[in-house]
């Protein structure tokens, strides 16, 4: 399955960067971020992350691509290994209203699912917008399939709502918090990101953050929270 996972995990972050040589550069916002923490001796462990997030911000649309990877190993063991990849249309019909369209694919089986796809629309508004200051709402429903690690599958329909803030503190940091959570009769998943970022240059930043990731409900032998905190380095462009 990994054969899989990984070429659709790379379409998704070549798409945006292959379309950004096409545009304005101005048009793209781009940002890359790789973190990894490598111990030996007694102990000999791996972790590996890496994300990607390109939005193309136009008059009347705007899109949004999202893709990550996380691998962590202890002694030549795999101890965790997800990966995810979105794709967010948002259509403007207002200063702050907009209708959305939303894919999605993740992959984690320690959370007790081998893939899961999500299609969902709805309605999203910017509750507060200044220089300084973004704060959205959004709200939707549509389908998800899942396919479980012991081989069952699930299809049904699904309630999405996610919420997203965006602090500029300083000229050097910005704090961001995203919360959504999606489900319905089979569970629900519920993922919240609160980080800080402090820009080294026009280019670089530094980068903390902790991401919770809650799963309703789960196979036998998994736990339902999964917490990450991670440092990475942030390359803009």
């Amino acid at each position: 399955m990994k054969k899989l996972y990984l070429p659709l995990l790379s379409l998704v972050m070549i798409t945006p960067l292959a379309a950004y040589a096409e545009e304005e550069p101005s048009n793209w916002k781009n940002n890359v971020e790789l973190g990894a923490v490598q111990t030996s001796g007694n102990t000999k462990t791996l972790t590996v992350n890496a994300k990607l997030k390109s939005v193309h911000e136009g008059d009347t649309l705007r899109e949004t691509v999202t893709g990550s990877a996380n691998n962590s190993t202890d002694s030549n063991t795999t101890t965790a290994e997800s990966y995810k990849a979105s794709l967010q249309e948002d259509w403007k019909f207002s200063e702050r209203g907009y209708l959305f369209a939303r894919g999605s694919f993740e992959s984690d089986r320690f959370a007790g699912y081998s893939r899961r796809f999500s299609e969902t629309a709805g309605y999203g508004r910017d509750l507060i917008k200044t220089d300084d200051l973004l704060w959205k709402f959004e709200l939707g429903g549509g389908l998800r399939q899942t396919q479980y690690t012991d081989r069952s599958k699930k299809s049904e329909p699904i309630m999405r709502s996610a919420t997203g803030v965006n602090w500029k503190v300083n000229d050097s940091a910005t704090f961001t918090q995203d919360i959504s959570t999606e489900g319905g009769k089979n569970g629900w998943a519920t993922e919240s990101v609160t980080a800080l970022q402090h820009a080294l240059n026009s280019h670089i930043a530094s980068k903390i953050s902790l991401k919770l990731n809650h799963n309703s409900k789960v196979p036998a032998g998994i736990k339902k929270l999964d917490v990450e905190t991670a440092i990475t380095l942030v390359v803009n462009f």
